[in-house]
């Protein structure tokens, strides 16, 4: 990455875990760092999460996402927007919703390589 341009935070923006970093441990393995909640690391694969959705600058807008529906206010939802344009995507920052298994929800930032990790994790079910 070029010195001065942008980087995603790798962490989760709202929901369930707010405040939380996201990592990467190796190509099929990232997780939710449960020390700032003081809980049990949570595993981003098929075992933890039911579904996950890759929002873009649209589907925020039309309310499409069926994962942020009635999750969030509108106030954050103006905000997420500006995080899931092509431009940020361009630049390897993703914004994803997760619906966890216990019904937990959150919304994470994460880089191209978690990203990657998270579906080359999801999808080898």
């Amino acid at each position: 990455m070029l010195f001065g341009s942008a980087s995603a935070k790798n962490t989760v923006l709202a929901g369930d875990y707010a405040g939380c970093r996201v990592f990467r441990m190796s190509a099929t393995c990232a997780y939710i760092s449960g020390t700032m909640k003081k809980m049990d690391d949570v595993r981003l694969s098929p075992e933890e999460v039911a579904s996950y959705e890759l929002l873009t600058e649209d589907m925020i807008r039309s309310g499409n996402s069926l994962l942020l529906t009635g999750s969030l206010d509108p106030g954050c939802l103006t905000s997420l927007r500006l995080n899931a344009t092509p431009q940020k995507q361009a630049k390897g920052i993703y914004t994803l919703a997760l619906k966890f298994n216990d019904g937990k929800r959150a919304l994470i930032e994460v880089d191209e390589k978690i990203y990657t990790t998270i579906v080359r994790r999801m999808s080898a079910q």
